[in-house]
């Protein structure tokens, strides 16, 4: 059949391309393999030529794929997925990495682009190096294949059409020719997730996943080295990519963080989601990588942990995609991708190359082809008789008994122990903190995967938890581990110790010598940065109001600023100003400013937001305190904090809601003789001019009469005694939504930034109303209730009771309607459900027609910002008993908001800078080293 519109040329391109990406990895793969082993230069022109294929058939694949979303080609799964009209066009690129597909094929483009720089630079490593670099892209190419062996899928291609899909084969449509304009749902696509609409997102995924492939290079050299035996030579090539994979792996993360607290409202930059996880540990065990690499390069002291943490970076990253790209973390993570049948090939990518390493390990070649004999057999078993589970933890056993062997027999040949007080003593113990930080994250992140593991295992958990008499046995077999409730204190809790060591560590362990070092000396010279560190650590305690139970953050505050002030010191003091080898200085001050931000901004954050009127947020959402939310009312002045804040407009630009607020100074009230004020249940009349104080008691006798009779309508009306009033507008703000509805509404926040603090703002509430009729301006939509007469009406700020309900048969009436139309009217009794003595009476009216409602008038009560209408009468009036009523209640337009303010977090941003641009300086100085050198 000839379908019509259809541009199946870029499908049937973008597949080709696929299936020649693959082949050419495959063959580069083998080429290389053999060319290491026979050390046949021939062999890596062939390998080099197939790697090349790959690459041009990637950047075509990449090609085809922004074709396809730059012309809107909704006849394509993917582009109908994560694109429509309305999008701006500067967002095609986050279109293109949203989805699984896009984001495999980014990260293989990536790799590609490091492999050829590695063809030209890495010499005599490129043999083994380039044959891991194309095995990975063998698994990254199937991810993009999309076909079947059997009954299992194989990658998921971006170029199927919608009609090729498995659910849509043999739909009545598909028979159509016509069918791309026949359907009204491919006239559009569905669109971009409105969180990744930032243009943060358009710079982040590319870096992070930069920062990804680049830990592949330091993991492949350290293949190399093991495959050729150079154990300690291919330091020296991996050190400098190590440290540029921590730069950008660690912008990226900065930049995922940047986003978050620019454009999410959870309020901050990190919150300890599993995603988030899933790439700071990679992050953390590279760091550590790198600083073990300088130790051994001089001196084989820590070789084998030098090894497996390098290893184990890339590992990490495999399984961070295997956790967000599986489906595992679909209930724990706000991030993660669904599984989309990915998760068989993503283990079996995560363990081949766990294996490799863990093979690569041993020495021996005849214990590599055993255990490559059992892996192989694991695999066999696992998937032949369905028992995965057991065959994974088989493989992970075997695996540490590998790794243990290898460490007693082929690790064991270290030199001399290095002496305490020496760089690298210290350099491996901060690698081992940074180890087991990674392995704590790793640990509470893996909890979905642990439930997954002990599914199988349910009867027997079952059995010896009744047999041992212990609940939590019992409660293994319901694999139902649950993560942390609130993930934020329980990583902290761990984190904190770990970061305070680090801290420590990287403090003073720059002024330390290779080998061995004068104690006294470093010292010294360590003296004037640890009293200077004592007391900005006692200002900061004092100013920030630590208490004596916060001695933890205390003490990590000195560790931080300890730090920061001795990397500092130690450009001019030891480096003599010079900057040509201070990339490391710079980094670790940088690193510490980040840590003392973060502890400051996310330690010392409050709530500005405070509700005071009365009224209960819970009544809007369970989860909504009045400590944490303020309710603005449309053109209501709200005391916040250290402002007036007005929320004043509404405004709607493009697929966003803008609520505009205006925040106005603070200034003491002034009040003149004869202002009358209420306080309390009592109205005091004013003696003379003057300017309010703080308290109304102390100010009162000087300045303030009681009146001694007063009617309660006087007390109600009179405004409250208040010591301060807005001044001039100092700025405005305008937290506003991303209107979306097949993806549901996103907030976004809006900052006001100073050089010391930021006040953070997002809305939690609001009317989203955004074409409103004259009536129902000002108002939020009505809610309808079904009462009886007698019956009560609960809102957020008043108790209604309908006393009854009456024809209206006044002669006004009677002339201006005639008989024709019928007017009910309702008595109601309304009480301030905050104030038992105040009560309010309203009377709406609704006019019948022919049986039907026609018109209405609705009864305001303007001092509790609630309206009544009446919206239906059924019943006999005059048997008050069986009327029943429908009664529309709105309140005024409010909002509620919440506001943050987040002191000190420019240091935080500041750290970010000085870290990325430090380690930048560390690695061009390297590569000058290397170059001069080579």
């Amino acid at each position: 059949m000839n379908y019509i519109g259809e541009h199946t040329w870029a499908g049937q391109l973008g597949h080709v391309l696929t299936i020649v990406s693959f082949i050419g990895a495959l063959l580069a793969t083998v080429a290389y393999g053999i060319s290491t082993e026979r050390k046949d230069r021939r062999w890596t022109t062939v390998g080099r030529l197939a790697f090349r294929a790959h690459s041009v058939a990637v950047l075509g694949i990449v090609t085809v794929l922004f074709v396809m979303l730059f012309n809107h080609w909704f006849q394509y799964d993917y582009v109908w997925k994560h694109s429509n009209l309305a999008m701006p066009m500067k967002f095609i690129a986050s279109c293109f990495w949203e989805g699984q597909e896009g984001s495999f094929l980014l990260w293989t483009f990536w790799h590609v682009v490091l492999g050829n720089i590695l063809i030209f630079r890495a010499g005599k490593w490129e043999a083994p190096v380039l044959a891991v670099f194309a095995a990975v892209q063998v698994f990254l190419a199937t991810m993009l294949l999309g076909v079947y062996i059997g009954d299992v899928r194989i990658g998921s291609s971006p170029f199927l059409l919608v009609r090729e899909l498995p659910e849509n084969l043999g739909m009545p449509w598909t028979r159509i020719p016509e069918y791309i304009t026949r359907i009204p749902e491919l006239a559009d696509g569905r669109g971009l997730n409105p969180l990744l609409q930032n243009y943060w997102m358009v710079i982040h995924p590319p870096t992070l996943f930069l920062g990804f492939a680049a830990t592949l290079v330091p993991f492949a050299y350290a293949i190399a080295g093991l495959w050729t035996d150079r154990r300690r030579a291919w330091m020296d090539p991996a050190l400098p990519w190590t440290f540029f994979g921590v730069g950008v792996l660690g912008a990226g993360i900065l930049m995922g963080g940047a986003w978050a607290y620019e454009a999410l409202s959870f309020g901050g930059f990190w919150a300890w989601d599993p995603v988030e996880n899933a790439s700071l540990v990679p992050w953390l065990t590279l760091v550590a990588a790198g600083h073990l690499m300088m130790v051994n390069r001089r001196k084989e002291t820590s070789l084998f942990t030098t090894f497996l943490l390098t290893l184990a970076t890339f590992i990490f990253v495999l399984y961070s995609t295997f956790l967000t790209r599986s489906g595992v973390l679909g209930d724990t993570s706000v991030h993660s991708f669904t599984g989309d049948g990915m998760l068989p090939g993503l283990l079996v990518f995560m363990l081949f190359f766990t294996a490799l390493g863990v093979a690569m390990m041993g020495a021996d070649r005849g214990r590599r082809g055993f255990y490559a004999l059992v892996c192989a057999a694991l695999l066999a078993i696992g998937t032949l008789l369905q028992v995965e589970v057991g065959a994974i933890l088989l493989f992970g056993a075997v695996s540490i008994a590998m790794l243990f062997m290898a460490y007693r027999r082929d690790f064991n040949d270290a030199e001399e122990e290095e002496a305490l007080w020496s760089r690298e003593f210290w350099l491996f113990m901060g690698a081992l903190v940074l180890l087991l930080s990674s392995l704590q994250i790793t640990f509470s992140t893996s909890i979905p995967v642990f439930n997954l593991m002990l599914e199988p295992f349910g009867d027997f958990f079952a059995r010896a938890g009744r047999w041992l008499g212990s609940d939590f046995i019992s409660g293994l077999a319901d694999a139902r581990l649950a993560p942390p409730a609130e993930p934020v204190p329980h990583y902290n809790k761990w984190q904190l110790p770990f970061a305070f060591i680090v801290s420590l560590l990287v403090a003073f362990t720059q002024y330390l010598r290779w080998r061995k070092s004068d104690g006294k000396k470093v010292l010294r010279a360590l003296l004037v940065p640890f009293l200077l560190a004592v007391a900005i650590t006692i200002a900061l305690a004092l100013v920030l109001r630590f208490r004596l139970a916060e001695m933890n953050l205390v003490a990590l505050l000195f560790a931080t600023v300890f730090a920061a002030v001795a990397n500092a010191a130690y450009i001019p003091s030891v480096l003599k100003g010079s900057l040509r080898h201070a990339g490391p200085s710079v980094a670790h001050t940088g690193f510490a400013l980040l840590l003392l931000g973060a502890l400051i901004s996310t330690g010392r954050k409050t709530e500005m937001s405070r509700n005071n009127k009365g009224m209960d947020l819970r009544f809007l959402n369970e989860n909504f305190t009045n400590n944490e939310n303020i309710l603005l009312y449309r053109d209501d002045t709200v005391h916040m904090g250290e402002f007036h804040v007005v929320y004043h407009n509404k405004r709607h630009e493009g697929h966003n809601l803008y609520y505009d607020m205006d925040y106005f100074s603070v200034v003491p009230q002034l009040y003149h003789a004869g202002d009358t004020v209420r306080a309390g249940d009592m109205l005091f009349r004013a003696r003379n001019d003057h300017q309010a104080g703080e308290m109304f008691l102390l100010d009162q006798p000087a300045h303030w009469e009681p009146i001694e009779t007063f009617t309660r309508q006087a007390l109600w009306n009179a405004r409250e005694w208040t010591p301060v009033r807005p001044g001039e507008k100092v700025f405005e703000l305008a937290p506003y939504l991303q209107l979306n509805e097949r993806m549901g509404n996103v907030p976004e926040p809006s900052t006001k930034h100073w050089w010391h603090r930021d006040l953070y703002t997002h809305i939690r509430y609001a009317d989203m109303a955004t074409e409103t009729d004259s009536a129902n301006f000002g108002w939020m939509p009505d809610r309808r209730y079904d009462k009886m007469v007698g019956d009560t009406i609960v809102t957020p700020t008043s108790v209604a009771i309908i006393d009854s309900v009456y024809v209206k048969r006044d002669s006004t009436t009677l002339a201006m309607l005639g008989d024709a139309f019928t007017v009910y009217a309702m008595d109601l009794r309304i009480r301030d459900l905050y104030r038992s003595d105040r009560w309010f009476t309203a009377s709406p009216v609704v006019v019948y027609a022919n049986g039907e409602p026609v018109a209405g008038k609705p009864g305001e009560v303007p001092a509790l910002r609630v309206r009544y209408g009446l919206g239906s009468v059924s019943g006999d009036v005059d048997d008050q008993s069986s009327v029943q009523v429908g009664l529309d209640v709105a309140e005024s337009e409010f909002l509620v908001m919440q506001a943050l303010v987040f002191p000190g977090i420019n240091i935080l941003w500041i750290g970010c800078v000085l870290m990325l641009l430090g380690t930048g300086m560390a690695v061009w100085q390297r590569l000058r080293t290397a170059k001069r050198t080579a």
